[in-house]
């Protein structure tokens, strides 16, 4: 089924030197064109990536043949990505797994039965029932993808049966941020780029990462004057731009933030009013930062002294100002949650914290009285003595159930909605590393139950046959999934979800609650991970636990306070609500003190550092010297590069068109040193392992940095072991290690990034 653009007008050409890294074209629907023969156009929502983008789908013979950006979306306003218009193709792509699937023979072989869901669920349910009475409700573990399906039903679904075992890629993946900020100031920051004066780009290149909301954002933006600061290892678009960019060395972001704390305290800089009257720690601050002078920050991070004042001084002096949350931070190990950390204290002592134009955590008084995960996910199920059993815990306990308890704690001090209760799925997980251990050695206690939902753990783990050995040694591995992946390969049961488009959802943030209406009907028997938990719920007597027949009647649950349906939410999409700036001067923070902790007390509870300080990656041209020497590049992985998201997209023919085969992003001055040439198939190697990628010679790096791109596998390879749609062959995570001297030491966040490699000729 090819793609149409004919009805489309180009929004933005943002096509780059390298296609890797570059932004692809936007899209917005040309009422005026010639419209394509169709029966009906019906209004529903994206999904393919993080956002819910408002869609127009076009209809033919009952299938979907095209789709459209909605023009009459409040928050998208017409405009779809790349990956948006290959909707058609993932709705009815002849690989789609479209029935519940049962495994035949040996774990891994590629031989499975079609059987009825009823008999899935019975089966599932009286397995599982069976070795919870073996071993306790904590046997069961589960992995969770990006927002692709709802979470808290399967939050629901583990404390109503007992488990703690919840765990994902929230270590690496904004949640370290949330978790963080909460335990700051209360609630997790974000702003409007339209509003501000001055824009920090730091770890996150939009054009890739968010093409339809926060790339056009930033461009009207800068239209309008709004002074820009970029922060990255590589030049990505905003760079062209940018009134300055910092190209800083991997790694080192937490040096380069501190040196800035250093400066805006040292000259001045802070607003004396908020930190007097709304601050705890700022001497303590002042003390630890001392010794980030620009010239030592210049040596870790390899940006000029004169620049990191200069950008320094740009983000303190121009009100309002904003540091928007980077993925690219979060993903660099021993520093991320400080990186987090430092980043709510540049915003706190500079005045650019619930301003209008800043970054706000408050909620509209309108969204705020629509019930959401909080209501939903049934906390209260799990037992104290089940809470203490959740795998990771005692390495990592703000990121388990005590740090999330005390963050919830001090959220209820605000009045009821003020801000969102932190979530459990985001902030209170298990470790990923300590749940492959116990499925391994079945120590601390055995795992021998799973579920993976829209997740593909070889693909999205360090250590990739780490977790191959774990996965293979389960007694029950339950996948849920659109489309056969190595990770399901190895399942007992394969389970058909539908596509973000034959379900609803609800989409709320702080500021507004919008519809997102399905456009068409489940096809096949693929159907919503609702009907899957509470199917599974009902056999193992949670029945009266799962009071809703299905999503429609939970979201009329979630709005009933305000007085709507999702039906009638539905007709106008949604609405938004008034916004509330400084709510604090009357209610405080969220946070044990009810200021902004620049000293958290949280942390220090918790046996964590309760002040940001710079830790050298153990990997590093200045870590270990011996590692230095025969790996000598830096290497990066996990960038985001269209049409593709994380794993997936690679069954679908015209992404795999526009980027066919894996990369890894060299400079061209390093290449040539190298002898390698442009489309090349080479070897990069780091300490962890190797893997196969093709060469592309790009400006975008500096010499010493190379990009490996992430989420690759080969579904037109062989399913069957040992081939597994050649997981091992280009997978990056491969070169990625998950040991616990790589990890931070308040959440356990591994890197993707920040470490070192060097690259063969085959």
């Amino acid at each position: 089924m090819a793609i149409t653009r004919r009805r489309f007008l180009h929004y933005s050409a943002l096509v780059t030197s390298s296609l890797a890294v570059s932004g692809l074209p936007l899209y917005a629907y040309d009422p005026n064109a010639g419209p394509e023969e169709h029966d009906e156009v019906r209004r529903s929502y994206c999904g393919l990536c993080h956002p819910r983008c408002g869609t127009l789908l076009h209809m033919k013979n009952g299938k979907v043949f095209e789709v459209s950006g909605d023009p009459d979306h409040p928050v998208t306003r017409g405009l779809i990505c790349e990956r948006g218009l290959l909707m058609p193709e993932h709705i009815h792509h002849p690989d789609r797994i479209n029935y519940p699937l049962k495994r035949k023979g040996k774990r891994g072989e590629g031989k499975w039965e079609r059987i009825s869901w009823e008999q899935a669920l019975d089966e599932v349910a009286e397995k599982l029932a069976g070795l919870r009475d073996e071993y306790g409700p904590e046997t069961l573990a589960f992995t969770h993808g990006t927002s692709r399906t709802h979470h808290w039903d399967c939050r629901r679904f583990f404390n109503l049966f007992g488990s703690p075992n919840v765990c994902g890629v929230n270590n690496i993946c904004m949640c370290p941020s949330y978790a963080t900020e909460y335990a700051t100031y209360g609630g997790m920051a974000r702003g409007n780029p339209r509003q501000a004066q001055c824009i920090v780009v730091w770890g996150r290149a939009a054009a890739n990462s968010s093409p339809v909301q926060t790339w056009p954002a930033l461009k009207d933006a800068r239209d309008k004057g709004v002074k820009f600061i970029v922060v990255d290892p590589r030049r990505i678009q905003e760079v062209e731009f940018a009134d300055m960019w910092l190209q800083i060395r991997p790694g080192t972001d937490l040096a380069m933030m501190l040196g800035w704390i250093r400066l805006i305290i040292e000259e001045e800089l802070y607003d004396p009013e908020f930190v007097s009257n709304w601050t705890v720690g700022f001497d303590e601050l002042k003390e630890a930062v001392k010794e980030y002078t620009p010239e030592k920050v210049s040596e870790i991070t390899w940006v000029p002294a004169e620049k990191i004042k200069a950008a320094a001084r740009l983000y303190a002096e121009s009100s309002p100002a904003q540091i928007p949350y980077g993925y690219g931070l979060d993903k660099q190990g021993i520093n991320s949650n400080q990186c987090a950390r430092a980043r709510a204290i540049l915003r706190a002592i500079t005045g650019n914290l619930e301003i209008e134009g800043g970054e706000t955590f408050s909620q509209t008084p309108e969204a705020a009285k629509v019930r959401g995960e909080f209501d939903l996910v049934r906390a209260e199920a799990i037992s104290s003595e089940q809470r203490a059993k959740q795998l990771g815990v005692d390495t990592y306990p703000f990121f388990g159930f005590p740090g999330w308890e005390r963050n919830l704690e001090n959220n209820k001090k605000l009045p009821q909605g003020m801000v969102s209760p932190p979530s459990m799925y985001r902030t209170c997980v298990a470790h990923a590393r300590d749940v492959f251990h116990a499925v391994s050695t079945g120590e601390p206690y055995p795992v021998k139950a799973m579920f993976s939902v829209a997740s593909n753990p070889m693909l999205s783990f360090p250590d990739s046959k780490m977790v191959f050995e774990a996965l293979k040694a389960l007694d029950l591995y339950v996948v849920m999934e659109y489309y056969m992946t190595p990770s399901a390969a190895l399942a007992d049961y394969v389970f058909p979800s539908a596509t973000t488009v034959e379900q609803p959802q609800l989409w709320t943030t702080g500021g507004f609650c919008m519809s997102c209406p399905p456009g068409i009907e489940p096809m096949y028997e693929r159907k919503d991970t609702y009907h899957f938990y509470r199917g599974l719920g009902v056999r193992l007597g949670q029945e009266e636990d799962w009071p809703w027949e299905n999503l429609e009647e939970v979201f009329d649950y979630c709005l009933e306070p305000v007085g709507l349906t999702f039906e009638e939410l539905s007709r106008d999409y949604g609405f938004r609500g008034t916004p509330e700036f400084k709510r604090y001067e009357k209610h405080g923070f969220g946070t044990p003190s009810g200021k902004v902790e620049l000293y958290s007390s949280i942390f220090e509870e918790l046996g964590n550092d309760p002040l940001p300080r710079y830790k050298e990656p153990p990997w590093s041209p200045e870590g270990d010297s011996r590692v230095a020497g025969d790996f000598p590049l830096i290497l990066i992985t996990g960038s985001r590069f269209m049409p593709m998201y994380h794993s997936e997209q690679r069954q679908i023919e015209p992404a795999r068109e526009q980027m066919p085969d894996p990369l890894v992003l060299v400079n061209p001055e390093t290449a040539e040193e190298l002898g390698l040439e442009n489309g090349q198939w080479v070897k990069v190697i780091s300490p962890q392992g190797e893997t196969r990628v093709k060469l592309e010679k790009s400006a975008v790096m500096h010499p010493r940095m190379v990009d490996v791109q992430h989420g690759w596998w080969f579904p037109e390879r062989e399913e069957a072991r040992p081939e597994l749609f050649g997981v091992f062959e280009s997978n990056a995570n491969t070169l990625c290690p998950m040991d616990e001297k790589f990890c931070s030491p308040e959440i356990g966040s591994w890197p993707h990034s920040a470490l070192m490699c060097r690259i063969e000729a085959e």
